[in-house]
């Protein structure tokens, strides 16, 4: 029974030394990606008066339907019919299209940064033996409202392009943009945030241990 304590405590113990490496490899290797994607995007708007816009947008590209045959007489009337593809464009450097790049850059990037950092701040604490505290449960709910806030990010984006392409491309309208949400961030958040409310009970649970004692 001892042998397989010990053997459960250094797995444990593993597991937090690869999750705090693999957390401090992506720390490092963000901020490296961050200087060469601003650096990159600041030398594409300083030596071009102009940069590649692409989008995902819907149109009736392919008029002809190609009938495929089923396998089974469980399906039928199978068809195909090209509608999706990805609209390239030169769009002018403007102040409004320069400020936008570097805000959603940032914006991302800011957030990205804020979860790594509280999640290396976290697994540094449980290296310590002391999961259950304060700091925990407020670096548990920031993770939390990070993850949430990627979520009307990524609207704010698709609504971004939206505005571009119906100011550029004539007859352009929003039934042709192609929307491409995603609500992971909002159910993790809430996930994330249920844990903050675990480690709160846990933290006062053993503060009421330490009053007792």
């Amino acid at each position: 029974m001892y042998q397989q304590i010990d053997t459960n405590m250094k797995t444990t113990s593993w597991l937090l030394k690869t999750i705090r490496v693999v957390l401090t490899i992506a720390w490092y290797a963000n901020i490296i990606l961050i200087v060469v994607a601003f650096s990159m995007l600041t030398i594409k708007f300083i030596t071009s008066d102009s940069v590649e816009f692409s989008n995902p947008v819907k149109y009736p590209l392919n008029p002809e339907i190609v009938k495929l045959e089923s396998l089974t007489p469980n399906a039928h009337n199978i068809t195909i019919q090209g509608d999706q593809g990805i609209l390239k464009m030169k769009l002018k450097n403007t102040f409004s299209y320069v400020a936008s790049a570097y805000f959603f850059l940032i914006a991302l990037e800011v957030l990205i940064m804020t979860i790594i950092y509280q999640l290396r701040k976290f697994f540094d604490s449980i290296k310590d033996s002391a999961p259950f505290k304060y700091d925990n449960i407020k670096r548990v709910r920031i993770i939390a409202l990070c993850f949430t806030l990627l979520t009307p990010l990524h609207i704010l984006l698709g609504v971004s392009n939206a505005m571009i392409l119906s100011g550029q491309v004539e007859n352009f309208s929003l039934k042709n943009m192609v929307w491409e949400e995603s609500f992971n961030g909002l159910i993790l958040g809430a996930v994330i945030y249920i844990m903050a409310d675990v480690f709160k009970y846990g933290f006062e649970l053993q503060k009421e241990n330490g009053e007792f004692v």
